[in-house]
């Protein structure tokens, strides 16, 4: 590979590192070409990339990122591929180990979220969380609660009143 290449892909990957929340090392071997370009197709659905890399320029992207993590850099043995997104960290996870259980393949090492170093069990758990919208609406739901109740309790002391007012009416008709 000749030097401006490997500028350009060390450039390539610096600036993606830079804008992604997510950042998972995975060691993709024994992953057949077919395989590898159906993670990349599922992925890019959700809005991620899957880069194969040589280990030397991914730590020198990660370093230009100013990602500075002395347990990714000592996990970069091997075969080694980035997947990164822009997107959704959750969506990514979720369609990564949605292969990983059909394929068996690939191991996950560690990764970067939010700027936080996680394991592969870690990673492996948020990718059982819903959805970035999902937990949004949750929330809001779980917000809205009280308010609904109040307005239960209150409009049911209104419609009291008025059972009393129309009763009283009634009667003096």
């Amino acid at each position: 590979m000749l030097k401006e290449q490997k500028v350009k892909i060390v450039e390539e990957l610096s600036d993606a590192l830079s804008k992604s929340p997510l950042l998972l090392l995975t060691d993709y071997k024994g992953l057949s070409v077919e395989e590898i370009t159906k993670l990349r197709d599922e992925l890019y659905e959700v809005g991620a990339k899957y880069r194969v890399a040589k280990n030397t320029l991914i730590k020198l992207a990660m370093r230009k990122a100013g990602i500075n993590s002395e347990e990714l850099e000592a996990s970069l043995k091997g075969t080694t591929a980035l997947l990164y997104t822009e997107g959704d960290a959750v969506l990514a996870l979720k369609a990564l180990y949605k292969f990983i259980k059909e394929v068996k393949m690939p191991v996950v090492k560690c990764g970067i979220m939010d700027g936080k170093f996680i394991s592969d069990k870690e990673a492996e758990e948020f990718s059982k969380l819903p959805p970035r919208d999902v937990l949004l609406a949750q929330l809001v739901g779980q917000m809205q609660a009280p308010i609904y109740g109040l307005h239960a309790v209150l409009s049911g002391t209104l419609r009291k009143l008025l059972y009393a007012l129309n009763a009283i009416k009634e009667k003096k008709e």
